[in-house]
């Protein structure tokens, strides 16, 4: 009898037992299960939040590290422009709001990836119209064929506030683009006459000189936070590259295409002196990279030159 209940209660010890190691190694297996999900989780969070926009050449993903930021955020007097992706499209006509460009061969623009560049509007005005619009003039006088530099001009441009004159190649120098622009719109300040505004790093020093009704503005990704929210308009004022070695390479800023609210985008200026009318430069949390699209690398940018 007692024999009898020693084997049942070793049995039941036994089953208990044997319950209780299968409950211990399901809630193992179930611990390890969560533990590999989370941390599938907590990667994706990491990751979910990265600025992604791939179209043409562009690549659009985190931000470089040591990008400057803005000392303070500008007080907004209208809101963003955000474009979102850079529109593309193919070929169109000289009279068209917007220029083609193809990143990839900037001489071409014969299939649907080229970009469309907007062409900029507003800005600076004087009495003969504003300076962007006299720049969209000059583009269309420099030569269009393929390949080669853009340093001719014809035929002459002309407003009610005076003529360019016919220009043979390599007369049609960067800064003579500059100083057309600004003179046909009725500022007749700068002069091809003079040999401090002809030279392109001279011109630069002129204007960081302050002249009367002109200001300099330098360089921070918060003018183009400025210009994005409409404190500062930096269209139709001249965008100086520094080229390295003392040289500089002026254009006309053109339009800045903002692409998210993190200041990602791309900043174009119209130009002669150059092999393609329009350059176009990365920007990255506001702040214009040294990697253009269709010209040597640059180590930086000077400034603005506007007009008051």
């Amino acid at each position: 009898m007692d024999k009898n209940k020693y084997q049942r209660k070793l049995t039941i010890e036994l089953l208990y037992h044997l319950a209780l190691g299968i409950v211990v190694t399901g809630v193992g297996l179930m611990t390890v299960v969560l533990g590999v999900t989370l941390s599938t989780l907590n990667a994706s969070a990491q990751t979910w939040f990265e600025p992604t926009q791939k179209q043409g050449t562009f690549d659009f993903t985190q931000a470089p590290t040591s990008v400057p930021k803005p000392s303070s955020a500008p007080k907004v007097t209208k809101p963003p422009q955000i474009t979102g992706p850079l529109p593309t499209g193919g070929a169109v006509p000289p009279t068209a709001d917007v220029y083609c460009i193809d990143d990839e061969d900037p001489d071409g623009c014969d299939d649907q990836t080229a970009f469309h560049v907007p062409k900029g509007v507003g800005g600076i005005s004087g009495t003969c119209g504003t300076v962007i619009s006299q720049s969209h003039k000059l583009v269309n006088s420099l030569p269009q064929f393929l390949k080669g530099m853009r340093d001719s001009l014809n035929p002459a441009v002309s407003s009610n506030c005076g003529s360019t004159g016919p220009y043979s190649s390599p007369n049609y120098i960067s800064t003579f683009f500059v100083i057309d622009s600004y003179n046909l719109a009725g500022y007749n300040e700068l002069s091809k006459n003079n040999a401090s505004h002809v030279n392109a790093a001279d011109m630069l020093n002129w204007w960081k000189t302050n002249p009367p009704g002109y200001k300099f503005i330098p360089y921070s990704p918060t003018a183009i936070q400025q210009h994005a929210s409409g404190q500062q308009d930096l269209t139709g004022c001249v965008m100086f590259i520094n080229l390295g070695s003392g040289r500089v390479h002026p254009g006309i800023f053109n339009i800045y295409q903002q692409v998210n609210s993190n200041g990602d985008g791309v900043v174009s200026m119209l130009q002669s002196g150059a092999r393609y009318f329009l350059d176009r430069f990365i920007v990255a949390g506001w702040a214009i990279q040294n990697t253009p699209q269709h010209q040597t690398v640059i180590s930086g940018v000077a400034g603005f030159g506007c007009k008051q």
